[in-house]
């Protein structure tokens, strides 16, 4: 049994004549082979300054988050003995004054009294 499909070069497809089949040559010469190289040393440098540049901006923005998180807790220990020094002053307030003072009525004037001033 022979084979049922050739891909050939020849013009005829008559069974009985010998053909060539289509060659699969392929030839780099020494200037396309120093071509290639360049560009895959420059596509692999340019993706280590991608990777490397990638993890500078993360270690920028770790920083940046460590040092707000360091900032908001000291506010906040901050906050809180704001909070505790109020709170101990009213506690001090209620203790000397148990029952809040009513605030000052206000009384009509009877009759009014004026100073004298010098002249100029």
């Amino acid at each position: 049994m022979g084979r049922d499909f050739v891909v050939t070069n020849s013009a005829t497809a008559s069974i009985g004549t010998k053909k060539r089949t289509v060659g699969q040559k392929f030839f780099i010469g020494p200037k396309a082979s120093r071509l290639i190289a360049v560009v895959i040393f420059g596509a692999l440098g340019l993706l280590y300054m991608t990777q490397s540049t990638q993890g500078a901006d993360r270690s920028y923005k770790y920083r940046e988050l460590t040092k707000q998180k360091t900032e908001l807790e000291d506010q906040h220990d901050r906050l809180q003995i704001e909070a505790s020094r109020l709170e101990s002053l009213n506690e001090i307030d209620k203790s000397v004054n148990p029952q809040p003072i009513p605030p000052a009525q206000m009384q009509s004037a009877t009759g009014v009294n004026y100073v004298p001033g010098s002249t100029q």
